[in-house]
């Protein structure tokens, strides 16, 4: 019997978010966009943490919880009761009771993990019977193998085994490349890219951004290159005055920030979502921890010689960031980098992404869904 495609009307998106972080909130945005462009019929709608600062800049139908969604099983089962969507997403987000609920509501379900920790948790038995598809947004050499139980626990119920899919990101278009150099007045690889991240972390009771920043000023001291500070939407503070050389940013697109992140002569980044970015596009960078899920990932990172780590001060991000300034035309430190990225294997996560969907909703084509 052939199976008949089928297009979701609504799209519930439920990542993590909270006053530090956006990384989640960040990816499921791309996806969001993503599906859009195959589904433009569909409606698209969040449920998002009443406290974050990005509240009013998501396009889309926004349901605010109390703090986190994933303690907030009352408003979010609510919200899922009245929708009656077609796809829940949960982006390391969400209680085993959410997920049940999607499932009574005829929900396809998708959990989305970054770690060992939290792919873990949706492997649990009171998740995994209510879960279709499974994504860890990690390349295999960043992420430990599944354990013999969690292997029989899939065999033994028929589960789908969680996908490493790497990052999720889409390229910039030639339009918007040339446009965002144009904004600021940049050329290709002649300026460095500055970011901690979503700018609500915190290290050792200070704001990373603000270390970010301080690099960023000595950085621009010591070797006279053009600097791009972009602080995050969560940075809780009013931007810097004007400061000569460095060009400070709140925020920008996830489009104009790609165009920066492969356009720029070196990074300067957290050891985030953007670290395993940068890696899958071939483009060296500094990087630090500034959040507990960090250290682990930068440390795989730097055993394959993808990255120069830094501490978060500073002192040491500038240190490293020298060693991407070319030195009388000699890159030898970048090249070495971008040859040691050049040996790993693809991974373009968003296309994996839509694949899946297509596959979930009955192998539906964009042209059928034209």
């Amino acid at each position: 019997m052939t199976k008949i495609a089928t297009i979701p009307k609504r799209i519930l998106f439920i990542p993590v978010s909270s006053p530090s972080g956006i990384g989640e909130y960040a990816r499921s945005m791309i996806i969001a966009k993503a599906l859009l462009d195959c589904w433009p019929k569909c409606e698209i709608h969040f449920i998002l943490n009443n406290k974050v600062n990005y509240l009013a800049d998501c396009p889309y139908h926004v349901h605010t919880c109390q703090g986190s969604a994933t303690k907030d099983s009352a408003t979010v089962n609510k919200v899922i009761t009245t929708l009656q969507p077609d796809l829940v997403i949960f982006d390391a987000a969400g209680r085993a009771k959410q997920f049940k609920q999607a499932k009574q509501v005829g929900a396809k379900v998708v959990f989305i993990s970054q770690h060992s920790k939290k792919r873990a948790r949706g492997l649990k038995l009171n998740r995994l019977f209510y879960t279709d598809m499974h994504w860890v947004v990690q390349p295999d050499f960043c992420i430990q193998e599944l354990s013999w139980w969690q292997q029989a626990k899939l065999a033994v119920f028929s589960k789908v085994i969680p996908k490493n899919i790497g990052p999720v990101f889409d390229l910039p278009s030639t339009e918007t490349q040339t446009k965002i150099l144009t904004q600021f007045d940049l050329e290709e690889q002649s300026f460095f890219l500055f970011n901690a991240g979503s700018g609500g972390h915190q290290v050792s009771g200070t704001l990373a951004a603000d270390t970010y920043y301080q690099a960023a000023q000595l950085f621009h001291q010591q070797t006279k290159v053009k600097v791009i500070m972009v602080f995050g939407s969560n940075y809780p503070k009013s931007l810097p005055s004007k400061s000569s050389g460095v060009i400070c940013l709140s925020n920008i697109d996830n489009e104009s920030y790609m165009a920066l992140l492969i356009a720029a002569q070196g990074r300067v980044i957290s050891a985030g979502d953007t670290l395993l970015q940068a890696i899958s596009l071939h483009k060296p960078c500094v990087a630090a921890a500034v959040s507990s899920d960090q250290p682990a990932r930068l440390k795989r990172c730097n055993d394959e010689k993808l990255v120069l780590c830094a501490s978060p001060t500073a002192d040491s991000l500038v240190q490293q960031a020298m060693l991407l300034v070319p030195v009388q035309g000699d890159n030898a430190i970048s090249l070495t980098l971008e040859k040691n990225m050049a040996k790993l294997a693809p991974q373009r996560g968003l296309k994996t992404i839509l694949d899946d969907f297509m596959l979930l909703f009955g192998s539906a084509t964009r042209q059928e869904k034209q």
